[in-house]
């Protein structure tokens, strides 16, 4: 079974947003959909034949999932137009706790974390082709529901979304960085792959024109000047390859007529919008403390309420910081169920980084903890963060490494060989 799940992780995962286009266009569904009806036999099988494990973050993960169904139906917020089992099936929480389960209970070898790394390299360089072409035809690529009126701002706003608006809009704020941040750990810098990888989170987190992805990229690149492993020497030719990268990032603007200055105006200062953005999260944090008191403990369900809209007067549609956001979903005692096992998923990836001088899940999920900042979306069935997982279990599963204790900080460049 080891085997067959990992050829399923190898085809499916990394290349999420290319089966998201290939379901949405042809089989008129949603991708998770099928992902789920296709996990859910594999977890049951694991459950029944073999002796599981499950790790603490998982368990409380699944607390929650378990919280935000019931508050659904205590507070009777089903959609109209669908049924329970339907629902739940669609429900990502329930996702990431099927894929997380497989992830923890399937052994990795070298030979498919090796594939594994030439496969996500293989998406960040689509995604970067499919960016630049955005520059000039805006909707290639793109998801329709960023055609709807709700959406077509982000589109008149020259916002490029890459491949990633097939999963979810802000996919590419939470998957790209990760990826990005588990090549720059598992990269070589004497190889070709390195610099490109550099030049794609570069280039892709610009031209998204999103403050977030920007930040976030400038996050997973930060290990490669923290980390202790690379020497100054090294850290000299990274800062050459940073340049580089800006210097193509400048001509490749002036091919296709791109203003640069205009993007750093109007999207990251915000000159022409009068700090709209950070208003938003100022009146979110001062309707918080208004709202939040009236249902400390368990909150109002996920959704925002009439009134929490009619105070936000138009700025957000929701509470738009994550944190505080699902404090109102779900108060207190629902809200530490997801964050505690975001929490443990951190000092897990803290751990590993130590141990085995991977950082790169570390500073992916620091990335996805920083954005929800900035928005709401608390989503652990990104692939990003599966793949991060993924990385996480090979390296900290001795029965995967067969190494000894002197051996382990050789695990990063065996698992970097040939990439």
């Amino acid at each position: 079974m080891d085997k067959f799940v990992q050829y399923l992780f190898l085809v499916l995962i990394p290349f999420y947003p290319l089966w998201a286009w290939f379901s949405t266009t042809f089989a008129k569904l949603y991708i998770n959909k099928i992902v789920i009806l296709i996990f859910l036999p594999i977890a049951v099988y694991y459950v029944i034949v073999q002796k599981y494990k499950f790790p603490k973050y998982l368990l409380f993960l699944l607390l929650f999932t378990f919280y935000h169904l019931g508050s659904i139906f205590i507070n009777n917020l089903l959609p109209l137009d669908t049924n329970w089992l339907y629902y739940i099936l669609s429900d990502y929480n329930v996702l990431a706790c099927v894929v997380l389960f497989i992830v923890e209970n399937t052994r990795y070898d070298l030979k498919f974390i090796h594939k594994l790394n030439r496969c996500i390299f293989a998406i960040i360089i689509i995604a970067l082709l499919v960016s630049i072409i955005q520059i000039r035809y805006p909707y290639f690529f793109v998801n329709p529901i960023l055609t709807g009126k709700e959406y077509i701002h982000y589109i008149e706003q020259g916002r490029n979304f890459s491949i990633f608006s097939w999963i979810d809009l802000n996919s590419l704020g939470i998957s790209f960085p990760i990826m990005i941040s588990i090549l720059l750990s598992i990269g070589r810098t004497e190889k070709l792959t390195f610099p490109l990888t550099i030049m794609s989170g570069i280039v892709v987190a610009f031209l998204s024109k999103a403050r977030y992805v920007m930040i976030s990229t400038i996050i997973v690149f930060s290990q490669l000047f923290f980390v202790s492993k690379i020497d100054f020497r090294k850290k000299v030719y990274i800062l050459l390859i940073f340049m580089i990268s800006f210097v193509a990032v400048v001509g490749i603007a002036k091919i296709y007529n791109y203003d640069i200055q205009k993007v750093i105006d109007n999207r990251i200062l915000e000159k022409s919008s009068d700090l709209a953005s950070a208003r938003a999260r100022v009146i979110s944090y001062e309707v918080f403390l208004i709202k939040f008191p009236e249902h400390p403990l368990l909150g109002v369900g996920p959704i925002t309420k009439p009134d929490v809209v009619q105070l936000l007067r138009g700025w957000a549609p929701v509470i738009h910081i994550g944190y505080l956001s699902y404090l109102y979903f779900y108060g207190i005692v629902g809200s530490l169920f997801i964050f505690i096992s975001i929490f443990l998923l951190l000092i897990r990836a803290w751990t590993v980084g130590r141990k085995y001088l991977f950082w790169g899940a570390f500073y992916g999920l620091l990335s996805f903890c920083f954005a929800n900042v900035t928005f709401v979306y608390f989503n652990l069935s990104e692939i990003g963060i599966i793949l991060a997982v993924i990385y996480m279990k090979y390296f900290s599963d001795e029965s995967s490494l067969k190494l000894s204790d002197e051996k382990k900080l050789q695990s990063i460049p065996e698992a970097s060989q040939e990439f």
